[in-house]
Parts: C-alpha cells; structure tokens; sequence
C-alpha cells in the first residue's frame, strides 16, 4: 500500500483528534506539487538524469581529493540551495563554470553530460525573454522580449557572489516568478525601456568566441573556432566576459517547500499548545496529590501511590533507563509499556486499595495524560515520517538533494526551529514536579545494608549510611568511606547525625524504619549475648 494512504489510514484510526488532523503533513498535496518541479526542470533542460550526472561527478572528485589528500581549494560545480528566511526564500541550483572555457565541468566529464547541458543551453536561449546586463555602476542593456510567459535572464559581474567556497565572480541568473506558492506565476517587468539587440543563451555564454559583451575591467575573449577546449579550473585561469556563475531560481521548487514550511510551522505550534496543555495537567495532578498521600492524614494513600509510581519508573514508558535500549521509546514500545503498567495496577488491585475518593480521581487523570501523551508522540511520529518520505520522494524524483540542504536550511532559522519531542518536554516536568512528592525508597537505601538508612549518618564526603552500619565499620577500625575511599568514616560522631533526612524517614517511610529499628534492636541484643557468653563464669 502506497504511503499516502498508509499515512491517512493511520491518522483515521489511531484516534488522533480531528482538530490535529487538519495541521497533519498534506502528503497527497505535496506529492503533487513535485511532479511540477520535475515538469519545470525538464523545461529548462535539467532532467532528473542529467542532474544525477553532474552530482555524481561532484562526489566522485570529492572523493578522489580525500584519498588523494588534496584539500579541494576548487569551486563546487553544482549547488542546490535556499537563499532568505522562512518567510521569504527561494531555492535555486547554482553551476559553476570553468575559469577557461566556461563549461561547467573540467575536462573529466562524460559526453552524455555535456550533450545535457548543451541542451540546456539551447532551451533556455529559445525561451529567454531578454537579457539585462548590469555593471557595478547599474548601467543596464535589454533584449527583445520573446512572449509574457516566459522566464528572464539576468547577467551581472557582481563581487558578492559567495557559493560553498566560491570566490566571487560573475554570475547570470534564470529567475522564475517571484510569486509565492499561492499566486499565479507573473513575468517580470523591467522598468527599463527595452531597446533591439541580440538573444543569447547559455550556449553562447559557454563559449569564449561569442563574446556576449565586455564586463568592466575584463577583456572580451574571441577564436574562429567552434570547439570548446577543456581545461582545468584555477584561480590563475582567467575567464574573461564569461560568467563564471549560473543561477536557476525555480517556481514550482519554491511552491513546493513554502507549503511545507508552512505545514512545519502549523506544526510546531500545535505541538506548543499540546506541551502546555499537558505541562498544565501534570502541575495540576501534583497540586492535588500532597492532600490524598499527605502521611499527616490518618487515612492516607501514601504507600498505594509510592506502588503506583514505582511500577510507572519500572515500565519507562515513554523513556527507558536501560542499556540495551537506553532513550526515547519508540511509539509502539511506548503503547506495550503503558499498557503493561495499566495491567499491573488491576492485577495488583491498587484502586481497591485506596482509602481516599481523591485518589481515584487523580489516577483516571494520571492515565489519561498518559494516554493523550502517547497521541502526541504518535502524531508527532507520523508527521516526522510524512516529511522524510515526502524529500525522499522529492530526491528521487529530481535527483537533488533536498534530504540534506532544507532541513539545515529550516532548522538554523530563527522561526523554524522544531519544537523538541513534547513526550521528552512533559516528561522531564512529570519527573521533576509529580514524580518526587511521594518519595521512593530507592533513594533512602544505605549502601553497605541495602535497607533503609534509618538514623542516617552523612560523612564530611557526603555520602550517607545507617547508624549500625557505620557502628560495625568503626569497630572494624576502617576509616575508608565505602563508596569514594576518603578517610573520613573514623572522624563521624553525634555531629554527623543529618536530624533532618532522620524525620523525613519517620515521616514518608514509617513502616520501613520501624522495621529497620526492630532488626537493629534484635542485632544488638544478639551481640550483647554474645559478648556475655564470652566471659567464662569460675567459681573458685
């Protein structure tokens, strides 16, 4: 099954909201929109083939640079890039040509290559509507318009040209409509009066014998013959009045990536208003919580919640600590994960076990944030899917590598920064603000027992032990602290007492320090025993 309906299958019966599903990927729109690209680079003499062969040769020599060990000081010879702002660009293929024989390739090409973009030349000079020559100092020539439909052709040696490494050079430009994707293609219209003259296309402006005109401060290159001589590129190597840069702006490219920036920006701030909306009920939950687990109420819910929460840490439903599959879960393992901790709770009977009516109600909103987290994660999935299919569709199509060149482009704008995953936002909030009012035992343990640190003991390194513990380490007269080895355990005394994590013991852990005391005691009595069996009784 094709993708497109994959992707509307399962925005139908995943039960995302509607009102999500109006700011969903338009795949089917934009899948249509690339057929217009590929229609308009056919135009211009630029089909997916011949774009293939020039990218080819492009990694071919960059490879050949790095076994070689050459660092490539060489222009780039095609570049597929976005030039403005999210609000206003346009994506545009730049060639660079030979500082020679202005060809766009060094002798290594192959002649299918060349036959390409000779045909690319001739098309464009059929339908170049006029040319415009401008200096530095805006002196302008114009050429016979041909009809309203068709494209412009502009040249100019201008200084500011930086492309990938290039130095700054002449450049014409074939500019598509300046229109944005919702209007009508326009042509564009000079202010300045048209006068008779010539029409030149990229053919002629391949060649050094035709001269196109002569820039300021160069000298124009002239030959009797047809043949175009190869040669390598190099700064020494001057070019003359030959562009050194070509540039396509392209209509239907521009169409095509202005209503995917504008779905991604829907997009972003749909997820916005789903992060605060749920960041709102988590604050919420944990502003409710206090008073159902609170271990100052007689009937409390303090223990049945620590189970809850200690369950929820153990399925790491969105994130796992683990090392086999440490990160953010995918959508899939997030729902077996939420669904084996909802099966633990029935099957251990905690609702039975609350004694307050509140906390029923906070574990109904509990799941559902839980729930409509998993919805956004999966929104948010499919959308991320939609939109690499789509540039791998883009990129097959065309052979330009979309893929790579706009998802650096949109995220290094200011306002198309993606919001991070909402599942990672929330849940860091849930751990921070929900998460640590029922505190887990875990987090009291002392390390040399494993059991409660009850009558806690915090060394001068920081690192906290039961008393009894400490007590035997002493006798033992080892003055290492367990954990970093400082010399620090033989200098405890009364001091070291931290009274406060000794209360909050007392307080959130009652049942556990009552235990831990009751085997103290029991441990003491034994060694008491044991010390008195020692003494042998004589009778004299």
């Amino acid at each position: 099954m094709k993708f497109a309906k994959v992707f509307q299958q399962l925005l139908d019966e995943e039960n995302i909201p509607k009102e999500w599903v109006g700011t969903a990927i338009q795949y089917k729109s934009l899948k249509k929109c690339i057929n217009k690209v590929v229609e308009e680079l056919e135009e211009l003499g630029l089909e997916k083939e011949t774009l293939q062969l020039l990218l080819a040769y492009e990694k071919a020599q960059r490879n050949h640079a790095q076994s070689s060990g050459v660092s490539g000081k060489g222009r780039p010879k095609l570049i597929y890039s976005f030039e403005g702002t999210l609000h206003e660009f346009v994506p545009k293929i730049t060639i660079n040509l030979d500082n020679v024989n202005g060809m766009p390739l060094s002798a290594a090409i192959s002649p299918e290559t060349r036959a390409k973009l000779a045909s690319l030349a001739s098309d464009v000079s059929r339908r170049s509507s006029h040319i415009s020559a401008v200096r530095d100092d805006s002196d302008s020539i114009n050429s016979i318009p041909n009809s309203p439909e068709e494209r412009d052709i502009y040249i100019s040696d201008r200084e500011d040209v930086q492309t990938d490494g290039c130095d700054g050079g002449d450049t014409i430009t074939i500019a598509g409509s300046t229109s944005t994707a919702n209007e009508p293609m326009t042509t564009h219209k000079s202010e300045t009066p048209r006068q008779k003259g010539p029409q030149y296309g990229l053919r002629n402006l391949f060649k050094p014998e035709y001269n196109v005109m002569q820039f300021a401060g160069s000298k124009g290159v002239g030959s009797s013959s047809d043949d175009v001589r190869d040669a390598a590129d190099g700064p020494e190597a001057p070019l003359g009045g030959i562009p050194r840069t070509i540039e396509i702006h392209l209509h239907s490219d521009s169409e095509f990536f202005k209503m995917l920036c504008s779905e991604l920006v829907a997009l972003d701030s749909l997820h916005e208003e789903q992060e605060k909306e749920l960041t709102e009920q988590v604050t919420d939950i944990a502003r409710r919580l206090p008073h159902a687990a609170s271990p100052l109420q007689k009937k409390n819910d303090l223990y049945v919640w620590r189970e809850i929460f200690r369950l929820y840490i153990d399925a790491g439903v969105f994130f796992s600590s683990l090392e086999q599959d440490h990160g953010e879960r995918s959508v899939e393992k997030a729902k077996q994960q939420l669904t084996w901790f909802t099966d633990q709770i029935q099957q251990m009977d905690l609702m039975d076990r609350f004694k307050s009516p509140e906390s029923k109600s906070i574990l109904e909103s509990f799941w559902k944030l839980n729930v409509s987290l998993l919805q956004s994660a999966q929104f948010q999935a499919l959308n991320r899917t939609a939109t690499t299919k789509i540039l791998k569709k883009f990129d097959k199509q065309t052979a330009l590598t979309a893929r790579e060149v706009f998802p650096e482009f949109y995220f290094n704008n200011p306002s198309g920064s993606v919001s991070m995953s909402v599942a990672k936002s929330v849940c860091f909030t849930m751990a921070e603000q929900l998460l640590t009012v029922i505190p887990q035992l875990d987090d009291y343990i002392c390390p040399v027992c494993y059991l409660i640190a009850f009558k806690p003991v915090r060394l001068d390194c920081g690192h906290v032990f039961c008393i009894r513990c400490l007590v035997k380490l002493q006798r033992q007269q080892m003055d290492g602290c367990p954990i970093c080895r400082q010399n620090v355990l033989m200098n405890a005394n009364g001091r070291n007492m931290d009274i406060g994590l000794h209360n909050q013991m007392l307080l959130y852990f009652p049942k556990e320090t009552k235990e831990k005391q009751s085997a103290n005691d029991k441990e003491v009595t034994k060694e008491q025993l044991q010390f008195n069996n020692a003494k042998q009784c004589l009778i004299q």
